[in-house]
């Protein structure tokens, strides 16, 4: 469907018309009836405003205020709805798919004295579900000018406001907070390309306006979520709401001189010795030289179902279908940049950039070690494992891990960005939790079904040793070195916009795809202290 941009002279007769929903819908179970019908009244009253902001706005804004003030919110609200209609099928019924191509609408001139056709079986004054949070003409203080430089939007943090999210409901959860992510970014971009656009009002109108809608869709179906399986929480509405901050006022400031450390003056780190029962060998498989990965912006673990819901750019290697959509099947399915054809595991982690360049490690190692306390057994298929906290630099760092080491130096790892010495190279280093309760392939944190061992090498009561994943990344001279007092900023790990790029975000992932055989092999290598 064309767009169709149109001056601030644009004819007066234009109307906006939208694909007509309803009438892609196969048959809709009588479970879900109620809420397709309240989404196909809301699609009716969304087409309804967007045609009277167009008459109302008649001779504003620049040549592409008609597609960035009204077309491009109509469409957003309408992949909102869209995907309420999906969901609500789909939890009784297959799935539809392809409804969000139905969500882009054009401007016609020569129709306006024909209406648009209603998706709504209902009445247009029917009810439809509360999304927004404030009225789309009504401007924050903050947003009273046109977009301009320097200004960056905030929103309320939804995740310290959740209690704990019943097992049940954390995948859909988890969900609707990489969609809140991602709509955030959006927004925040189209600020930065929209600047100097608009009247008074057009950052609320075009931008925060949509924004709080979207975000409001969302948090209705994280509360919808939790309130399948336990009290539904009430209050999230109030969070779809998010403000302008001038540059130097956001919730994180970037990276700077403190972000650097000269790794000499790290203190080398403490192992735990191996006991008498320890397990010692070593197994590495070899799935990844440079050039061999696969790049997209999905996290399979924290935020599955959602297309760039890590809103960042990770490298995979071995398992060469994996992304956010991936499944234990699709998996098992799929080719591997593995050596070894039996290993399918997808390993992952966000890529370091250089000049916002994505940069690959000259060397990946994978390798599988033992416990110091004791033998290990075989990990489970499917076995999602996480280590570090993509969102440390906001939320605590109670989850953060040091990664960062140069070559010569890796008995040292610390969690700000390295300063080698010559003719040594940055170094990521990632340890797996590996200790399993025994009975889950994730948890609802995707961190308590795997636990890392005690100072001592031991695992906690009630947990077992499985094989401890260990990712090492070498760098080469893609990436450069900072200056020795760590003024200027070479790399940074590519993470969240709340983030600012924190080197405490650094994280990493893996989804264990061994075969049964190559897993018993790996086991007997780390139990009979060999390297293999």
């Amino acid at each position: 469907m064309v767009k169709l941009e149109v001056s601030a002279e644009g004819p007066a007769a234009e109307t906006i018309t939208c694909p007509n929903v309803a009438d892609q819908l196969q048959e809709v179970p009588a479970a879900a009836q109620a809420e397709v019908d309240r989404n196909l009244a809301q699609l009716d009253k969304q087409l309804q405003e967007a045609n009277d902001r167009l008459a109302n706005s008649a001779g504003q804004g620049g040549a592409n205020f008609v597609q960035n003030a009204i077309l491009g919110p109509l469409a957003d609200k309408r992949a909102a709805a869209l995907d309420r209609i999906a969901i609500a099928i789909g939890r009784v019924a297959e799935r539809p798919t392809g409804l969000d191509s139905l969500a882009t609408c054009t401007l016609d001139g020569d129709n306006t004295g024909t209406p648009a056709p209603s998706d709504s079986p209902a009445p247009s004054d029917s009810p439809a579900p509360s999304e927004s949070a404030a009225p789309s003409d009504s401007p924050s203080p903050s947003a009273s000018a046109s977009a301009g430089d320097g200004q960056t939007i905030t929103c309320p943090n939804v995740t310290d406001q959740l209690q704990e999210v019943p097992a049940a409901a954390q995948a859909e959860v988890d969900r609707n907070v990489a969609q809140l992510d991602k709509q955030l970014q959006e927004a925040n971009d189209r600020l930065a390309d929209s600047a100097g656009q608009g009247g008074a009002n057009f950052v609320q109108n075009a931008i925060l306006g949509p924004l709080a809608d979207k975000r409001a869709a969302a948090l209705d179906r994280i509360a919808i979520a939790i309130g399948r399986v336990a009290e539904r929480p009430t209050g999230l509405d109030s969070l779809a709401t998010c403000t302008l901050d001038s540059a130097g006022n956001t919730s994180t400031t970037g990276v700077t001189t403190a972000d650097f450390v000269d790794i000499q003056d790290v203190t080398p780190a403490d192992q735990p010795k191996a006991g008498e029962n320890g397990s010692t060998g070593t197994f590495v498989s070899q799935c990844a030289t440079k050039g061999e990965n696969n790049s997209n912006s999905g996290n399979v673990i924290t935020a599955p179902g959602v297309t760039d819901g890590a809103q960042a750019q990770y490298e995979y290697v071995g398992n060469m279908s994996a992304n956010a959509l991936s499944t234990n099947d699709s998996l098992a399915d799929a080719d591997t940049t593995c050596r070894n054809e039996a290993d399918q595991s997808a390993y992952f982690w966000p890529v370091l950039r250089v000049a916002d360049a994505p940069v690959q490690p000259a060397k990946v190692r994978l390798e599988y070690r033992g416990n110091a306390s004791t033998d290990v057994k075989a990990a489970p298929q499917f076995l999602r494992m996480l280590s570090g906290d993509a969102r440390a630099a906001s939320n605590g760092g109670d989850n953060a891990r040091p990664t960062f080491s140069c070559t010569g130096f890796t008995d040292r790892l610390t969690d700000k960005y390295p300063i080698c010495p010559s003719n040594s190279d940055v170094v990521r280093v990632f340890d797996m939790p590996s200790c399993w309760d025994g009975q889950n392939l994730d948890s609802a944190d995707h961190r308590a079904h795997l636990a890392f061992p005690d100072e001592s090498g031991a695992c906690p009561s009630g947990t077992e040793a499985v094989p401890q994943l260990r990712i090492t990344l070498t760098y080469d001279n893609d990436v450069p070195a900072p200056a020795a007092n760590g003024t200027d900023v070479p790399f940074v790990v590519d993470g969240l916009d709340s983030e600012q790029n924190s080197p405490n975000t650094d994280h990493a992932g893996a989804v264990g795809v061994m075969s049964e055989a190559l897993m018993d092999k790996v086991v007997n290598c780390v139990n009979s202290n060999k390297k293999c």
